[in-house]
């Protein structure tokens, strides 16, 4: 499939076309896909123009265009009944030429309006492509339906097996950005675009194309997020009833489940991918929802089922958000950095001390297991600026060769005091609890190497998937050919988000490696320093 081709196409279908591109791409899709979708919207907001438009698509289509109304006939809609056949033949057969039987692209207006048997002739046409005329059944061309109306059916009227063949659905509002709204008013070229004839498709072509659609792959992630999606609509449902709630519940067959995976395959194909992907996913929003109110819950379910899959499945980022939040309470635990040996001291961000008074706007910090060690002669320390932490400094462990670059203005040498550390000679009092209970005994340290090693494994690994799938998606999705532009940033920073926890994450594993490595590290040889908090 050429992408490039399909973009083409659509960017002449779109041809002074004001805030509908995206309605016109959703309906080539379903088309391709050889489904029917459905737009709500008051009148006079261009929703006949797209089934138009579609047509242009297909080279040599027939479209067929009806407004139903109450009193609409059979005869309208398939054909009149053929009074020769009746007469000569006693065969009730209709005169399909010219209408909806013959038809490529079909428009109907205030399709709920339409009688029972016009509905019942549609879902056999819609859902199998075939209309029973009289003793014969003749297979459809139909690549594309179109419905529009200002309401949803109504609620008992048996409209829902009408209602469920419509896949995507979709709200059509007027024009609201106020530069197109001039240029739409201003316009006075309505004709219809020229489409090249080497973009247009043609019936061979779209043939192929379908059955080609049907070998696109499904990665294991899509059928993830699709789960999580029939787990959280049954949460959903749930909620609903125990709350008794008047509230509509979300009901998704099992046959429409199976058309969303058709539409997918067909967004993959056409954006010139033989695997479905997460960005496709987010159509799946335009295909779950039954009454308006339900479509800001719906678009809530999609993006937090793709946030999930990609966090719990792609990078597998929760399992390691858990070993670090184990670890660190591991490094917390008086078996470790020694801060539980005085429970009057006040630990901060899990491993370290706070130093009061010092006339520094950031907060002075020193690790708990350093302040433990700290000694009456005195050891020697350098301030830094912590990286992982904002408006935080730390006192950390001098070492002449590793340090050789430290400013000298910045080494001092630390005494320990009662709660307090002296710093050149000067003290300063240690943060601490109201009530101070007795330190607990030390006991045997437990050694974390391979837990370390495994940790970093785990970021090396989710980095590679990232960059491997996400990161590959968001360089090509703002070429999909089927998101809006809302859609494109929606994904964005959900898959951008992701990548930030990894970063937090690999942050987060230096800081306690680092405090793991000094709690093990052995004190090198000081030297005195001037006095530097004057």
């Amino acid at each position: 499939m050429n992408q490039k081709r399909i973009k083409a196409l659509l960017e002449q279908l779109n041809e002074r076309v004001y805030e509908k591109e995206h309605v016109i791409a959703l309906a080539f899709l379903s088309a391709m896909a050889g489904e029917s979708i459905f737009l709500l919207g008051p009148p006079g907001v261009a929703k006949s123009m797209v089934a138009r438009r579609l047509k242009l698509a297909f080279r040599n289509a027939q479209a067929f265009e009806y407004l139903m109304s109450r009193f609409s006939t059979p005869d309208e809609i398939f054909g009149p009944v053929s009074i020769t056949k009746l007469r000569d033949e006693d065969t009730y057969e209709r005169m399909v030429e010219g209408y909806l039987p013959t038809a490529d692209v079909v428009f109907l207006d205030e399709i709920w309006k339409a009688g029972p048997a016009i509905q019942n002739a549609l879902l056999t046409v819609i859902n199998e492509k075939i209309y029973r005329n009289g003793l014969f059944s003749i297979h459809v061309p139909l690549k594309g339906l179109i419905a529009a109306s200002n309401e949803l059916p109504a609620i008992g009227q048996g409209l829902e097996a009408l209602w469920d063949r419509f896949l995507i659905r979709l709200m059509v509002t007027g024009v609201e950005d106020m530069g197109e709204f001039d240029r739409m008013i201003a316009s006075t070229d309505e004709s219809d675009p020229l489409i090249d004839d080497a973009l247009s498709i043609h019936s061979d072509e779209y043939a192929t194309w379908i059955n080609e659609i049907q070998q696109v792959k499904i990665h294991y992630s899509i059928l993830e997020v699709i789960h999580i999606l029939k787990n959280r609509i049954e949460l959903f449902n749930e909620r609903i009833q125990n709350d008794g709630s008047a509230q509509a519940m979300l009901y998704v067959s099992d046959r429409r489940w199976k058309k969303i995976v058709k539409i997918l395959r067909a967004s993959a194909y056409l954006n010139g991918r033989d695997t479905i992907c997460l960005s496709d996913c987010l159509i799946i929003a335009h295909c779950l929802w039954n009454e308006v109110e339900q479509m800001e819950e719906v678009n809530g379910m999609v993006h937090e089922a793709i946030r999930q899959c990609a966090e719990e499945y792609l990078l597998n980022t929760k399992d390691l958000k858990n070993q670090l939040i184990d670890i660190r309470e591991r490094l917390s635990s008086e078996n470790m950095l020694r801060e539980s040996y005085d429970p009057g001291i006040q630990l901060v961000d899990n491993y370290y001390y706070q130093i009061e008074g010092v006339r520094m706007r950031e907060r002075l910090l020193i690790f708990a297991s350093d302040y433990q060690q700290l000694d009456d002669i005195g050891k020697q320390f350098f301030l830094q600026k912590e990286k992982y932490k904002a408006n935080c400094c730390t006192l950390k462990k001098f070492d002449p060769i590793l340090h050789s670059k430290a400013n000298p203005k910045q080494i001092y040498t630390l005494k320990k005091g009662i709660r307090s550390v002296l710093i050149n000679g000067y003290e300063y009092k240690v943060l601490c609890h109201e009530n101070c209970t007795p330190p607990p005994v030390l006991s045997t340290e437990e050694k974390l190497d391979k837990q370390f090693e495994e940790i970093k494994e785990k970021i090396d690994i989710a980095e590679n998937n990232w960059a491997m799938g996400l990161g590959s998606e968001i360089a090509e999705l703002d070429h999909h050919l089927f998101l809006s532009e809302t859609e494109k940033r929606t994904l964005k920073h959900i898959f951008e988000a992701q990548k930030n926890n990894i970063l937090r994450y690999r942050n987060e594993w230096k800081e306690l490696t680092d405090a793991y490595r000094r709690e093990k590290q052995e004190y090198q040889v000081e030297r005195p320093e001037n006095d530097l908090f004057t």
